[in-house]
């Protein structure tokens, strides 16, 4: 082969090779944990393929329910998962007992913002149970021990100086289940979850003892963590994820796209739409438009978790268990326009 051809076949083949590793590199799979719909929305976010710039090409995302954040600490840890939807307790017990190197990234929920909804602790109308007080000796139903709901109820429980045990019986139970063994009479309390809470308490039937803000004030309810070695070395594809990852959350909140948004949501909880009409509106949590987490309320819950002796320390978040650049890039990118 004369010289020129020979040079001109080999930068062809390299250009090939090139070509070739970046059109067809495997997306990064990212597995995200989650616990409730539709406060966590994951599961429905990426339902949308003409809202995402980028699912399928540098990323895809793979759903896992949890009954609630704790159990998503030992998945972390196994590398089953590379996110998680996390309470201010799982994250301490995740760096703290699991020496867990993880990062809190982004918003998922808040609870008791503005005049936004309040996790509600609910009994029944017919209980005799109108103050906390008159919990005592009677059982409380909890989605998970240490979950931003079960933290909530302790809180509550330790200003009116009851303590788990010795005056109250948690009994774990998955939040689905929680208004019927209500209804049963084998818990007297327990948290129950929008829609479910409006529709309990315009039937007149049950009514609300206190609710999570009574406890604790405002606060970062749930987050989204991530493993620092999984954000580290998937940097660019991680961008990519945030930027539609917001935009698909900002996509559901538009009330442009409601009646779409909630039909979606309806038909992935196999609901109908009437049923879910708090959606979006300030009967719903807040969530942040760019899905900053409140660092600040996050800080706060985790003070609240050592005031009620969950933890026996707590830890300053930040800086060190924060990284936002993935939301500022996901910010700066949606509002260039890109």
């Amino acid at each position: 082969m004369p010289p020129l051809a020979r040079r001109l076949a080999v930068l062809a083949a390299a250009t090939l090779t090139l070509f070739s590793g970046q059109a067809f590199a495997e997306p990064v799979k990212i597995r995200i944990g989650w616990s409730t719909m539709p406060g966590h929305m994951i599961p429905v976010l990426y339902s949308k393929p003409e809202i995402l710039k980028h699912y399928g090409k540098s990323y895809t995302v793979e759903p896992i329910l949890f009954r609630g954040s704790s159990p998503q600490i030992t998945a972390m840890a196994a590398g089953e998962i590379d996110m998680a939807a996390f309470s201010a307790l799982t994250l301490v017990l995740a760096v703290t007992n699991a020496r867990q190197d993880v990062k809190v990234v982004a918003d998922i929920i808040q609870d008791g913002v503005g005049d936004h909804h309040s996790e509600t602790f609910m009994v029944r109308s017919d209980s005799g149970i109108n103050t906390v007080a008159d919990m005592k000796g009677k059982r409380v139903g909890s989605n998970a021990i240490g979950s931003a709901s079960d933290t909530a109820i302790r809180a509550m429980f330790k200003k009116n100086n009851m303590n788990d045990k010795r005056d109250y019986t948690v009994v774990e139970v998955a939040f689905p289940n929680i208004p019927p063994m209500l209804d049963e009479g084998k818990i007297d309390m327990g948290t129950v979850l929008q829609p479910q809470s409006g529709q309990f308490i315009e039937s007149g039937k049950y009514k609300v003892l206190f609710r999570a803000k009574d406890a604790v004030g405002p606060s970062q309810l749930v987050f989204l963590t991530a493993r620092t070695d999984f954000l580290e070395k998937n940097r660019d594809a991680l961008k990519d994820f945030f930027e539609d990852h917001v935009r698909a959350m900002r996509w559901f909140q538009d009330p442009a796209n409601r009646t779409e948004a909630v039909k979606i949501i309806a038909d992935f909880m196999k609901q109908t739409p009437d049923k879910l009409t708090h959606l979006f509106t300030n009967k719903d949590y807040y969530r942040d438009p760019f899905m900053f987490p409140n660092i600040k309320t996050l800080q706060d819950s985790i003070n609240v978790t050592q005031e009620v002796g969950l933890i026996p320390a707590k830890i300053e978040v930040a800086p060190k268990y924060v990284d936002l650049s993935f939301v500022e890039e996901a910010k700066r990118r949606i509002e260039a326009g890109r």
